[in-house]
């Protein structure tokens, strides 16, 4: 029974030695494939940056060139760095730019979060002066990141220059491990298999050797065809040929001009078009200070003189009033005979007033019951018209004396000032008062008594430059913004445009109209005002104009083909649209689109790119 159980353990052995034999080979292989940096950089283009720095002691220029033109992560690429100082005046022996033989120091940081990545790169001087150089680097990381070289130069400065660069991904090693990783599991599970046919027909160590070296040399002898005849070529038809790549160049000329090759427009996007006329709203702001409208002010004045009081409860200035509100009583005493006699008659008409009246209720009575007769017996027709003829005459004699207590009662009141209302004119807001309750008038000039203003239209006064205001017309719209206001304008109306300039600041004055229902324009208070004139002139699309802060400028391309950075004066800015006050003419052709990445360029001096 041991012999067995010793038997069987011979035969399990070796399966366990097997297996690590397979996983040793399978890392053996596999690794380098994983970590391999296969690539050339013949084929790959290269890419050109020429910048110039200015420092305490001079102007330098820094040159980087790295190929490939996109590396890729784990495959060689090599970095040529030059660093000249510029002479304020060329050498006879030197010549215009000096080396820098300082080796610079080089780092790699992330563009986004400026994060170092690499604190050294391995830069090395090479056979010239002034150049430096990272040969056969490998880069780990992928993304847009940034090489940061810190240049020492002989007389004392220290400049930082930070140059982008774009690191794809490796996908031929991705591809290479996953090929060799399916065929070392394929050879590793048909070795098992045979393994397995050996044990269960009861074989020993030494027949499971002969399948395991048959394994082993399999694997090994296909893994080296299919990673260095295989895999290569098929890689290597992935490739780009070194004559499909294009050049893309951008040159600086000697005259400041740039030379932009066809594939280069097209990488950077650019666009070109026509300088040309076009409409625009111009818009003219100015302020101006809220006044009352001049047709719309009522000044009250006493008729006569006498005692000066309020019709009802006293009035404060911006009470609101309405049309035909009576707002002051003017009192003047008649003497004590004179009073008495017109009372006395006007005691009697109305007296007569009221017996008519009821006369001719009585007359009404009786005619209603004759026609009921009459109605329902004819022989009642003749009372019927005997009723109506009294009817009648008690009616007249109460319109007659009806008529003449109403002509006395006006007499009354015309002679009698005491009771005498005066109303307003117009309704509004009362902006001034100007006598005191109970003041007594004893001139026959006009007392004025109070000012009433309707509000629901007000004027703003403003003051508009010479030059522009020629561009405004009578009975054209302008918005109207209360003081301190962005939104909601008011519309209104220029109704007034003066004549006569003011020689102290050159404006002339304009009258805006506005409607002001909702009291947003308080009087005494300012407004601004934008007039809106539609006017042709020339103009470029906004991505046309580079803006620098302090100017502005666009690209023209030449009759030599050459694009030229030009000085341009802008005015407004609308739907996209620069207005062009001078620098251009209509029918130049300029970039449109693009010209943002071409000024950036401009600022670093670019010579060259490619890919």
């Amino acid at each position: 029974m041991m012999m067995n159980n010793h038997q069987h353990r011979s035969r399990v052995l070796p399966q366990p030695f097997a297996v690590l034999a397979m996983v040793l080979a399978l890392l053996f292989f596999l690794l380098p494939a994983r970590l391999q940096a296969h690539g050339e950089v013949e084929g790959g283009g290269a890419q050109n940056i020429v910048r110039t720095l200015e420092a305490p002691g001079g102007k330098y220029r820094v040159a980087l060139m790295h190929s490939p033109a996109i590396p890729t992560a784990g495959e060689i690429t090599n970095i040529e760095f030059t660093v000249t100082r510029i002479l304020p005046e060329p050498d006879p022996l030197l010549g215009p730019e000096v080396p820098v033989g300082i080796q610079p120091e080089g780092l790699l940081l992330d563009s986004k979060s400026q994060r170092v990545l690499v604190p050294h790169l391995p830069v090395h001087p090479e056979g010239d002066a002034g150049i430096f150089g990272i040969a056969e680097y490998q880069f780990e990381h992928t993304g847009t990141l940034l090489l940061r070289f810190v240049i020492h130069s002989e007389v004392g400065d220290e400049l930082t220059v930070d140059f982008p660069i774009t690191v794809q991904s490796n996908m031929d090693a991705f591809f290479r491990f996953w090929v060799n990783l399916a065929v070392c599991l394929l050879i590793l599970g048909l070795t098992g298999m045979q393994l397995w046919k050996v044990r269960a027909t009861g074989g020993q160590i030494p027949q499971m050797v002969r399948p395991i070296a048959i394994g082993a040399a399999s694997l090994v002898g296909v893994i080296l065809v299919m990673n260095f005849f295989v895999l290569d070529q098929v890689l290597a038809m992935r490739k780009p040929k070194p004559s499909e790549v294009a050049e893309v160049a951008v040159t600086r000329n000697e005259n400041g001009s740039y030379t932009i090759s066809e594939p280069a427009q097209k990488e950077l996007g650019i666009i070109l078009v026509d300088v040309q006329q076009m409409p625009l709203q111009e818009r003219i702001s100015a302020f101006g200070a809220v006044e009352p409208d001049s047709q719309l002010v009522a000044d009250i004045f006493a008729p006569f003189w006498g005692r000066i009081d309020f019709a009802s409860a006293p009035l404060r200035v911006g009470d609101k009033v309405t049309k035909g509100q009576e707002v002051v009583l003017l009192s003047l005493e008649l003497s004590a005979f004179e009073r008495g006699l017109m009372l006395e008659k006007q005691k009697n008409l109305q007296g007569a007033l009221v017996e008519s009246q009821k006369r001719q209720d009585a007359a009404q009575v009786e005619l209603d019951r004759a026609q009921k007769l009459a109605s329902a017996n004819p022989a009642y027709e003749q009372d019927l018209k005997w009723a109506k003829t009294l009817f009648d005459e008690a009616k007249k004699i109460h319109d007659e004396i009806a008529e003449q207590e109403k002509n006395y009662a006006n007499a009354i009141k015309a002679r009698d000032p005491r009771k005498t209302p005066i109303t307003t004119p117009i309704a509004g807001q009362v902006t001034a008062i100007d006598f005191v309750p109970g003041q007594i008038g004893l001139t026959d000039e006009y007392l004025k008594l109070l000012t009433v203003t309707d509000t629901s239209f007000v004027w703003v006064w403003t003051q508009v430059q010479l030059h522009d205001a020629w561009k405004i017309k009578t009975g054209q719209v302008a918005q109207v913004f209360p003081a301190d206001t962005t939104d909601n304008p008011l519309a209104g109306k220029v109704q007034y445009i003066d004549d006569a300039v003011d020689p102290a600041n050159r404006t002339l004055r304009v009258l805006v109209r506005v409607p002001n229902a909702n009291q947003r324009l308080a009087l005494g208070s300012f407004a601004r005002v934008e007039f809106s004139t539609q006017v042709r002139t020339i103009a470029v699309p906004e991505k046309a104009v580079v803006d620098e802060g302090s100017t502005k400028h666009v690209y023209v391309i030449r009759e030599d083909g050459t694009f030229e950075p030009l000085l341009i004066e802008v005015g407004m800015k609308q739907d996209g649209w620069w207005q062009v006050i001078s620098g251009l003419s209509e029918g130049d052709r300029v970039i449109g689109e693009g010209a943002g990445m071409l000024g950036s360029f401009r600022q670093q001096e670019v010579a060259g790119i490619s890919h």
